[in-house]
């Protein structure tokens, strides 16, 4: 293992502390701590926190989509691909990515799809998991890992101006609101 870690100091009584998820990582990394050889496909689907500010496209708690791949000589490019072919096959002809940081993967990128709406948003982040991550597991292999907040999804493909037109209180609302099938191959 040749990393200088994240820098900072751990302690265990920090460690030890209970705290609302950030992320599903944690469930997928439990996963590949029973499932150390490729060919390794999994998804899940879970509830995060964050500390954010409300507004049209961010709440502080929301179900995010994981996904991981750990497979013989999966690249980056691979990753790039699936999520290339994901997004399209929700909808979304046009998906770039940016350069991203997130602390267990690298490299990293922020996924963006262009909407009408609202032109370029970030829909999710992607990576390969970091060797601090795999090598405690005792997995040797790449893997290909992916998250994205489904409400802000389900904003974009019901075509609404505000994520939080989803958790309205309104059943007249609910009964009446438009319905978007998956598009795609």
């Amino acid at each position: 293992l040749r990393s200088s870690g994240w820098g900072g100091r751990w302690r265990e009584e920090i460690a030890e502390e209970l705290l609302l998820r950030t992320h599903t990582t944690a469930v997928t990394l439990r996963y590949l701590a029973s499932h150390k050889e490729p060919p390794v496909r999994v998804f899940c689907i879970g509830r995060v926190y964050r500390r954010e500010t409300v507004d049209p496209t961010h709440l502080p708690e929301f179900d995010q989509l994981e996904g991981i791949v750990m497979d013989e000589n999966v690249s980056f490019r691979h990753l790039l691909g699936i999520l290339q072919t994901f997004y399209r096959k929700m909808g979304f002809p046009q998906v770039r990515f940016r350069p991203g940081y997130f602390p267990y993967t690298e490299p990293s990128v922020e996924v963006e799809v262009m909407t009408e709406k609202h032109g370029w948003i970030e829909l999710g982040g992607a990576g390969i998991f970091r060797e601090e991550v795999t090598h405690p597991l005792g997995i040797s292999h790449r893997v290909l890992a992916w998250g994205l907040g489904i409400g802000r999804l389900a904003m974009l493909k019901l075509k609404l101006h505000d994520i939080r037109q989803l958790y309205q209180p309104d059943i007249d609302w609910l009964r009446h609101a438009p319905s978007s099938p998956i598009t795609g191959d």
